[in-house]
């Protein structure tokens, strides 16, 4: 399935699930992604509720290890 222009491609940040997440890897996801947003979000990361497609969200848990991601 292509990836519409107005929403993230969740293929690039796949391999991040597992891996503890810091500054360096959202830097890295950034560049995969041509300098789209992305944010970490979880117990130790306050966020907001705005929805932006374009943007690849990292969940982690209390450890910061990201569980999860989505677009949004």
């Amino acid at each position: 399935m292509p990836v519409l222009p107005d929403q993230c491609d969740l293929a690039i940040a796949q391999y991040t699930i597992g891996q503890k997440c810091t500054p360096e890897l959202l830097e890295e996801v950034r560049a995969l992604a041509n300098g789209a947003p992305v944010r970490a979000t979880g117990p130790k990361y306050p966020s907001s509720w705005d929805l932006r497609p374009q943007r690849i969200n990292l969940h982690t848990d209390a450890d910061r290890i990201i569980v999860s991601i989505n677009c949004g």
